[in-house]
C-alpha cells in the first residue's frame, strides 16, 4: 500500500478503490458547502473505532462543510488505509 500524502492523492486512491463512490462527487461537495481548496489530508494515521467496535487505521480528512444547519463546522472523516473506506465513528 503506497503512502498518501495529499487531498488528491486520496482522492484518486479513492477512486482505485470504489470507481463509483460519490463521496468527492461535484454534488456531493456542493450539497455540504465543501472545497478542495479547503480540505487538508492530516500527515498522522490515526487509529479509529467504528460503530461497530472494529478498530482501523486511518486517514483524516479535514474540511469544512459550509452549509451546515448550524452554520459552517469544520469535519473529520476517517478513511480506512488499506481499503479507503469512509468509516463512521
Amino acid at each position: 500500500m503506497r503512502k498518501i500524502s495529499s487531498v488528491y492523492g486520496l482522492v484518486n486512491a479513492y477512486y482505485e478503490k470504489h470507481p463509483n463512490g460519490h463521496f468527492f462527487d461535484p454534488n456531493t461537495l456542493k450539497f455540504f458547502g465543501e472545497r478542495f481548496s479547503e480540505m487538508r489530508l492530516l500527515e498522522q494515521t490515526e487509529t479509529v473505532t467504528d460503530v461497530s467496535g472494529e478498530k482501523h487505521e486511518c486517514y483524516v480528512l479535514s474540511s469544512l462543510q459550509r452549509k451546515h444547519p448550524m452554520g459552517p463546522r469544520r469535519k473529520y472523516t476517517f478513511f480506512d488505509i488499506e481499503t479507503l473506506d469512509d468509516v463512521i465513528v
